[in-house]
C-alpha cells in the first residue's frame, strides 16, 4: 500500500483540528502564501511570532534571567551562589 503524500497527510490532520486551530492555520497559510502581509495582519494573533521572539543572549544570561523571574509565588526557590 502506498503511503500518503504530504498533501494527503495535511488534509487528514485538518480533520483533527477544532475551528479555532483551523482559523489560526488559515491565517498562517495566507501569510506564507503572499509575499506581503495582509492589511488586517495583527502580530499578536500570529502563532509563528513565538518561535522567533525572545532574548538572543539566553545562553549567556540564563542564570540571571531565572533569578529575575523567580518570585515568592512562582513555586521556585534559588540556592545561594
Amino acid at each position: 500500500m502506498d503511503s500518503p503524500n504530504v498533501r494527503e497527510r495535511l488534509l487528514n490532520k485538518l480533520d483533527e483540528l477544532n475551528d479555532e486551530q483551523i482559523g489560526a492555520l488559515l491565517s498562517y497559510a495566507e501569510a506564507i502564501q503572499d509575499t506581503f502581509l495582509p492589511d488586517d495582519y495583527d502580530e499578536a494573533d500570529d502563532p509563528s511570532i513565538g518561535f522567533i521572539y525572545g532574548p538572543t543572549d539566553l545562553a549567556t544570561r540564563a542564570k540571571q534571567i531565572l533569578r529575575e523571574e523567580i518570585t515568592p509565588l512562582s513555586g521556585w526557590t534559588q540556592k545561594k551562589d
